[in-house]
This record gives C-alpha cells, structure tokens and sequence, in this order.
C-alpha cells in the first residue's frame, strides 16, 4: 500500500463545504456518464449513420468502438489531470476536465455523417471520441476524490456512494430524458437527422459547470494539508512494492465496470435489439428503473462504513456472478411480451443491482492511496479497468454472429465479470479506514 510519513487525519468538517463538493462531483460524474450512456442508448442510430452494414451486428460493434475508444483514452488523461489533481489540487483539474468534455461531446453533434462525407465521419468521430477520453480520465482523477476528501470520515461511504454509482443512476436518468424528447421533438426519421445531434449538443453542460465549480467550490481540505502533493505520482505508484495494489485495483474495476457495461451501458440496446422493444419505450422504462436504483448505490456505500469496503463489494459481486446472467437470459425469452411488467421488473433488478456494486468502490480505491497519489491512483485504476471493460461489449457484439446469440455472449461476458471481481476481492486485504 502506498503510504507517506503518518500525519494525523484531517476531520473537521466545513457542511456547506462538503455539500458543494459532493454535489458538483456527483454532477460533473453523472454529466460524464450521461455523455457514455449517449453512445449506448442510441448505439442503433450511430451504428447506421457512421457504420453502414448488412450486418447489423457488425454495424453495432463499429458504434460500440466509439466507446471502446474513449476508455482507451482515459488512462492517458488519468496520468495528464490526475497528476494536475495531485500537484496543484483537486479543484483546478475538475475545472479543466469538465470544460474539455463540454466542448468535444457538443462538437460531436456537429459532425457529418458517412452518408455525407464517406469514411471521413467515423475517423473524425473516433478523434473526437480520442480527445475526449484525455479530459474524461480528468473527471474521474477530481471527482473521485475531491468529495470523498471534504466531508467528514463517517459520511465517506456515503459521499462514495452519491459520486460514483448514484453518478451513474443520474446518468443514465438524464441520457434517458435527453432520448425521451428528442423522440418526440424529431419522430420518425427526423431522429436519425437531428435527434441524435441535439444529444450530443446537451452534452455541452458541463461547461457551466465547470464555472459553478471555479467560483463556488472550495479545494479538498485534505489535499490542502501539509506535504500532501506528490511531485511524480505517475513514479510513486510505479515503484517497486506498489505496483500490486494499482494492478489488483484495476481488476477490481474491470470486474464491476464490465458488469456494469453490460448491464445500464448495454440494457437501451440489449432491450430494442433483443427483447424487441421501441426505443421510445426503452427511454421511458429507464428512466424509472435508474430513478429507483438511484438509492442503491448511496446505500451500499454507507453500509461499507458499518460492515467494511471489501465485505460489502465482495457479498454483492457474489449474488452478481450468477444472478445478472441468470437476467439476462430471462430477459431474452421474453421477447414479443411488449413493455410488461416482468420486463420493468428484471430491468430494475439488473440496474439495481449493479449501481449497488458500484456505491463503495470510489472509498474501496481513495483508501488504498496515499493523498499525494491518490488523485492519479484512482482515475488510473478506474480508467484502465474501464478501457478493458470498454472492450467486452465490442467483442460481445462482434463474436456472437447475430441478435439470436447475443444473449448467451452478453450473460457469459457478465458472469466472467463477477468471477474476476470476486478473485480479486478474495486475495484483497480491507483498506484502512483513513485519507491521510
């Protein structure tokens, strides 16, 4: 573990403080995720507009490539704004960050299409995708830590829960919202012209607020300490001895983020593909479903403060394994059933649990380094995990040879998920309750 002469932990805790930086980190994470959950929830549109094919599963792997590309991307940016987080504070990278991803998600929607300009769209659109996994990487690296650093010690868990999987719930709430009325204000083909492009352009949001976070926003109180910044963090957490715990960590992170990919990222597709459900439908239902689970993650993060990070991540990695494929196979059979309500119903379970998973692991990670890497260990651990995660949905599409597999490749990609979280989380000692 990553450790620097003992110094007593900073708890006094300024409320309206710690309220603004959990707030503008949950936002800036949920605004971050509304830009991945674009790509998926109208992968369909994308896979047509920019990957042309006979083979419509082929087309959807093209799509599914975008994604993969931004995850690729993000350890670059984690090594780029994380090591700005670590020397020069949390804040000023939040701030870099969310302008960056501001800017390239609306750019995005300006882009013309394969139809227009050939084979020009798809390489200009993974740019796009490229550049914005270098400022993504940045999000995770402040948004991750500048929370968890400003709230008191007994409300950790709880402020890990709200950033990272209720992050997530109001991602995917808002890419729900944001598909909900662009089916309505473009129906029919209006959609494939501009409806997509009016999501991307909503994506500009975190530009403000990144203002907010600049004029509001106070620096981690914990960062602020003395000798808390690493000069080199990207050399500390290389050196001899700690490579382990940046390894192990990003398996952890691979194992829930490829479950959660193949759940909340892949369920818009996964629902109008499969189950045969209208993509108008699918926006409506998720929208329900991640409002309800919503609660999971926050609750799972306090429960880590009672019963321990690694226990808790661990006992629900272990109803994941089986009980995600087990869904998703159920959920394949029920095609032609329309939106009924044991479709909502596996759905909210699915969403349920996975945002459960995902409620302790920000304190799982922030614990297990030391302030002055800790900013850079966390988006290096959650970036890398997630570039390899990324890669699972691809594969899934690309090797299942079409919609009638999809469901066995999709349930064995989530049960090689929970076994690997699982290994790991068994080999994993709990992390010292403690940022100092």
């Amino acid at each position: 573990m990553l450790t620097k002469p003992a110094a007593p932990e900073l708890t006094t805790e300024v409320p309206r403080q710690g309220f603004k930086a959990t707030a503008s980190s949950a936002i800036g994470f949920a605004l971050d995720f509304y830009d991945l959950y674009v790509i998926v929830f109208i992968a369909p549109v994308i896979a047509s507009v920019f990957f042309p094919s006979a083979e419509r599963t082929l087309s959807l792997a093209g799509a599914y490539v975008t994604l993969a590309a931004t995850l690729i991307m993000r350890p670059v940016g984690a090594v780029l704004l994380g090591g700005v987080a670590d020397r020069h504070g949390r804040k000023r990278s939040m701030v870099v960050a969310l302008a960056g991803v501001g800017t390239v998600t609306a750019l995005m929607g300006l882009l013309p299409t394969t139809h227009q300009i050939g084979v020009l769209a798809p390489i200009l659109l993974l740019l796009l995708r490229l550049v914005q996994g270098l400022f993504v990487g940045g999000v995770f690296a402040s948004t991750l830590t500048l929370a968890t650093e400003s709230v008191s010690p007994r409300r950790r868990g709880l402020a890990s829960g709200l950033v990272g999987g209720g992050g997530t719930a109001a991602g995917s709430v808002l890419a729900s919202l944001a598909l909900f009325a662009a089916l309505r204000v473009f129906p029919g083909p209006g959609f494939d012209d501009w409806g997509w492009r009016a999501m991307f352009l909503a994506g500009g949001l975190p530009i403000v607020l990144s203002f907010f976070v600049m004029r509001y926003v106070e620096e981690s109180p914990v960062w602020k300490a003395p000798a808390a910044g690493a000069r080199r963090p990207l050399r500390a957490l290389l050196a001899p001895g700690r490579r382990r715990v940046l390894a192990v960590n990003v398996a952890v992170v691979f194992g829930i983020g490829t479950s959660f990919l193949l759940t909340l990222g892949f369920l818009p597709t996964y629902l109008q593909v499969v189950v045969g459900l209208p993509s108008d439908v699918v926006s409506t239902i998720l929208i329900w479903v991640n409002l309800a689970a919503f609660v999971f993650a926050p609750l799972s993060g306090h429960l880590s403060e009672r019963y321990g990070r690694r226990r808790v991540m661990f006992a629900l990695s272990s109803i994941n394994v089986f009980a995600l494929p087990l869904l998703y196979l159920w959920l394949a059979g029920l095609r032609g059933d329309g939106p009924s309500p044991l479709v909502i119903g596996i759905t909210l379970l699915a969403s349920c649990l996975t945002v459960a998973a995902f409620g302790p692991l920000p304190i799982f990670l922030n614990e297990r380094f030391a302030t002055g890497v800790r900013a850079s260990g966390t988006a290096l651990s959650v970036n890398i995990g997630f570039a390899l995660a990324g890669l699972v949905p691809t594969l899934v599409n690309a090797t299942s040879g079409g919609t009638g597999r999809l469901p066995v490749f999709a349930a064995a990609g989530l049960f090689l998920a929970g076994a690997v979280t699982l290994a790991c989380l068994s080999r994993t000692p709990e992390p010292g309750r403690g940022l100092d």
